[in-house]
């Protein structure tokens, strides 16, 4: 039977995840080296800090070997600003052969929106 019109079904994100999760860590079993995920955080703002975090502790259960790197604003008292040294940190963990992912967190610039040219 259908919801009542204006009514709502609660969808619990940990059960639709479950399998997927599952099919990772068994996949993950057979494989002769841990994979690298590279996160860059390049701002101060406490979302992405946040988020980071999140995806640290989700990595960690799942078998992944998570790299925080901060750069800019992200790094305490550095006096760096927002988004400084991304790219280096970007450029790095795309030649490194052990990375197996990158993930860079947003804002990168604060406020201002990124813009890049190809």
């Amino acid at each position: 039977m259908p919801p009542a019109p204006g009514s709502g079904i609660l969808l619990k994100g940990d059960t639709i995840a479950r399998p997927f999760q599952d099919e990772l860590k068994k996949a993950l079993e057979g494989r002769s080296r841990t994979p690298r995920l590279v996160a860059i955080l390049a701002t101060s703002g406490a979302p992405s800090r946040m988020y980071a975090e999140f995806t640290r502790k989700a990595c960690t259960e799942l078998g992944f070997d998570f790299v925080l790197r901060e750069t800019g604003a992200a790094i305490p008292n550095s006096g760096l600003s927002e988004g400084e040294g991304a790219e280096e940190a970007i450029l790095e963990a795309n030649e490194d052969a052990a990375v197996d992912g990158i993930m860079v967190y947003y804002p990168i610039f604060g406020g201002t929106q990124a813009s890049f040219e190809a």
